[in-house]
């Protein structure tokens, strides 16, 4: 879908005419690909997230260098053969297979390529933000979150539970979007709470190549250290541990079971940090107010999500949550025509859609004076 969507726009990027500048006067802007653009891309959803840059660059007329994560480069590897018989020529698309340090490094820093794109952690973001600066590059980065997915009490519950679990656990949280932090009205914060720990605990855990199966392992020992990091120090801030908080490493894989803590406050790190696991932390609200204050209460601006049947209270969500998405009455839906991205420490810029395309490009002014110029300078005074 991504890729067809994307190939409309080679003939949809347009820019703006300017008629009424004056008798013999006309101008136009158009849009020129910006150039060769380096591509870097995290292992979480490898495919779908070159997905999401490389088609809308080349539908931009770029050309393109790419570094997939060296944990997870085989997808987009596989990729070359198929956009060679594609059609697409030579050296159009470069793929590249590296560590971050090595081919990452150079890729950034490379005089030839003129933008950078990329997706993973915010403090990598950072850095490449500070080497595009140094080059004058133009950089879009997709970074963190810490997303907040509101239940109130008069939303549809069942359909409210089953976002709220699948936006919690999907690839055992190891997910930007993952809605890992649940703020729950106070009226039916017990009810729903009961209801979502005793759904998590029927989630098994290990091989997804099982049907039965809906939770994988953890990517590698660093990220499974680190979420057991955040496990530790939520029961050391005094959150209370629901359920869960339990690892084990078999078959080859390296696992931790869905995860919940309740009494949650604000400024605990496993409210604040993101944590890049299956970790869920549940936090109470009384109103709409202190539910956006929770909300925004952390650095990061990704996504959002609420469930009500009140129009007024989805519309105050869209207006007041400080993200880039937000879904009401739904979660983790991504239509190829809608932009993605996020503000503050989730990142600068915008993916997918018809902006996504217009990222790839820089605006050029036309202007056309077809008769009538008036000496202004040296012809005014012969």
């Amino acid at each position: 879908m991504l890729w067809d969507y994307a190939a409309t726009q080679a003939r949809s990027l347009t820019g703006d005419s300017f008629g009424g500048l004056g008798r013999d006067y006309l101008a136009l802007t158009l849009r020129a690909p910006i150039g060769p653009v380096a591509i870097i891309t995290p292992w979480n959803f490898p495919f779908l997230i070159i997905s999401q840059k490389l088609p809308f660059a080349l539908a931009a007329g770029c050309s393109a260098v790419v570094k997939p994560s060296e944990l997870t480069s085989v997808t987009t590897l596989l990729l070359g053969p198929i956009l060679k018989d594609a059609g697409l020529p030579d050296g159009v698309v470069n793929i590249l297979a590296g560590t971050g340090r090595v081919v990452g490094e150079a890729l950034l820093a490379h005089p030839r390529t003129r933008m950078i794109s990329f997706t993973g952690s915010t403090t990598v973001g950072k850095h490449a933000m500070r080497v595009g600066a140094d080059c004058l590059k133009k950089v879009s980065l997709e970074l963190g979150g810490k997303n907040a997915h509101i239940i109130m009490a008069d939303a549809e519950l069942d359909a409210a539970l089953d976002a709220a679990l699948h936006g919690a656990f999907l690839n055992a949280g190891q997910s930007c979007n993952q809605g890992g932090r649940l703020l729950v009205q106070s009226t039916i914060a017990a009810t729903f709470t009961k209801r979502f720990v005793e759904a998590a605990k029927r989630i098994r855990v290990g091989d997804t190549l099982r049907d039965d199966v809906l939770m994988g392992p953890i990517i590698n020992e660093t990220q499974y250290r680190k979420i057991i990091g955040y496990i530790e120090a939520g029961k050391a801030e005094g959150a209370n541990l629901k359920l869960g908080g339990t690892w084990r490493e078999e078959d080859g894989g390296r696992f931790i079971d869905p995860t919940v803590f309740t009494e949650v406050e604000p400024s605990m790190k496993i409210a604040q940090e993101e944590i890049f696991g299956p970790v869920c932390t549940i936090q109470t609200f009384e109103n709409l107010d202190d539910a956006f204050e929770l909300a925004n209460g952390t650095e990061y601006g990704l996504s959002a999500g609420i469930w009500t049947r009140d129009t007024s209270s989805a519309i105050r969500a869209a207006r007041s949550l400080e993200t880039g998405t937000v879904w009401i009455n739904t979660y983790l839906d991504g239509p190829a025509e809608l932009p993605f991205g996020g503000v503050g420490a989730s990142g600068i810029g915008r993916e997918v859609g018809r902006v996504g395309c217009e990222e790839f490009t820089d605006v050029k002014t036309v202007q056309l004076r077809s008769s009538g110029y008036e000496p202004r300078w040296i012809g005014k005074a012969l």
